[in-house]
């Protein structure tokens, strides 16, 4: 099974588990599928809190899945392992796959994508931040293929143009500006069931931040859900009224910490007690 802290366990094996049951179609060469596999072990290493074991052992699978003979090979290779490191997990029931709307999906693997690059840019770290949202852009394009048209080509020039620069920073930014033009993409009317599903998938991420003392992560986590939810057309307005008036009020603080509690006091508003019997106890963040 994976090592790794309670905080960096949701979005590690999220974006790992992402690449290792997808069924790419069939005429996908392997090279494509190594690309797809190698992405998500390098997005999985980017996640604070990782842990020294499973960090080593990826690291260790990437070199070797390089190494191998043929891209054939080198697939196998980096699939192995990574379904080594899996383990006998049990898989999260609220995750973006749930969502049954592609554009949603889309929407929420770019909010988790995020909340792990911005705290890392926020750090000094622009190419680790322009690296996790290369890699999920690259992943979403793979595994979403039905993904509405407009956002898939708003993934593909967002890259192309960030590949034509050479300043983290600036790549950085111009991924930033295609996953926020996604988020604002409207799409078929969120059910109740999907909203709640979004919001604690937030909260599986940024609770164990916030318990962990990261509570800057922990608000840059809640702020971008809550961000992508207003900005998308199918989100309820009553919702939205909850977030935005949530996101307006967190904007006038200075303390962090009480950031991060007025998001999460919004988003278990908007909760029913029993939706999400796995996240963190709500006394510690």
């Amino acid at each position: 099974m994976m090592t790794m802290t309670p905080l960096a366990r949701p979005a590690s094996s999220l974006s790992l588990r992402i690449a290792s049951r997808t069924k790419l179609p069939a005429q996908t060469t392997h090279v494509a599928v190594y690309e797809l596999l190698a992405c998500a072990a390098r997005l999985a290493r980017k996640v604070k809190g990782i842990g020294e074991v499973a960090d080593f052992r990826l690291e260790r699978a990437l070199d070797e899945a390089e190494n191998a003979g043929s891209p054939e090979e080198q697939a196998e290779e980096l699939q192995t392992a990574i379904e080594g490191l899996l383990g006998e997990e049990d898989e999260p029931e609220n995750e973006p796959a749930v969502l049954a709307d592609p554009l949603a999906a889309m929407q929420a693997y770019i909010g988790m994508a995020i909340s792990i690059g911005a705290p890392a840019y926020n750090t000094g770290d622009h190419q680790g931040c322009y690296d996790v949202y290369s890699c999920t852009a690259r992943m979403i394009l793979a595994t979403i293929t039905n993904g509405p048209d407009e956002a898939r080509t708003k993934l593909r020039e967002s890259l192309d143009s960030a590949e034509k620069l050479t300043d983290p920073n600036e790549q950085a930014w111009v991924m930033r500006n295609g996953f926020d033009a996604i988020g604002e993409m409207g799409g078929p009317a969120l059910s109740s069931r999907e909203v709640q599903l979004y919001l604690s998938l937030a909260i599986r991420l940024g609770a164990p931040a916030y318990n962990a003392g990261d509570h800057r992560g922990c608000y840059e986590t809640y702020a971008c859900a809550a961000r992508l939810l207003v900005n998308a057309a199918s989100v309820p307005d009553a919702t939205k009224e909850v977030l935005r008036a949530a996101l307006e009020q967190a904007s006038t603080l200075q303390n962090v910490t009480r950031q991060a509690w007025v998001m999460r006091e919004a988003f278990d508003s908007l909760l029913p007690k029993s939706a999400d019997p796995g996240a963190p106890d709500t006394s510690t963040g």
